[in-house]
């Protein structure tokens, strides 16, 4: 399973974005692969993709590649565990999609995650303190 940021998917839904080809031909190699999203990076991507053509290609994207949805909304403990997350690494200031998809990630030990935020590789680990696998090298 490949969990996928916020980054990709607005690459991938705007050609003028700065990475779109670099997602294009990282999606190409992903393709076959079990790729899903959360709540947060879904409502963050909308965030960046104000334009109604835009959120066309989103959900084009979404259903032709089989995007599966990951949500955890209702459960209690992953709300705490994300809010544990976030004061861990506040002097980061990190973002709720970043600490969803890190607690996710830890919920699903196999699972990588498909971003271009260097933090990921660099500060960000699972709650347990293991590094978060990356889907993709950028």
């Amino acid at each position: 399973m490949t969990l996928v940021d916020t980054g990709p998917l607005v690459a991938l839904c705007d050609s003028h974005d700065s990475l779109h080809r670099r997602a294009v031909t990282h999606l190409q190699r992903l393709v076959g692969q079990e790729l899903h999203i959360c709540e947060a990076v879904l409502v963050e991507t909308c965030f960046h993709l104000p334009h109604a053509a835009q959120r066309r290609r989103l959900r084009a994207l979404l259903e032709e590649f089989g995007f599966g949805f990951i949500s955890a909304t209702s459960d209690h403990t992953f709300w705490m565990d994300v809010f544990d997350w976030l004061a861990k690494y506040a002097n980061h200031e990190p973002d709720w999609a970043d600490a969803c998809l890190a607690v996710l990630s830890g919920r699903h030990p196999k699972a990588t995650v498909w971003t271009y935020d260097r933090e990921f590789r660099t500060i960000w680990r699972r709650l347990d303190g293991s590094t978060v696998p990356m889907a993709v090298r950028s």
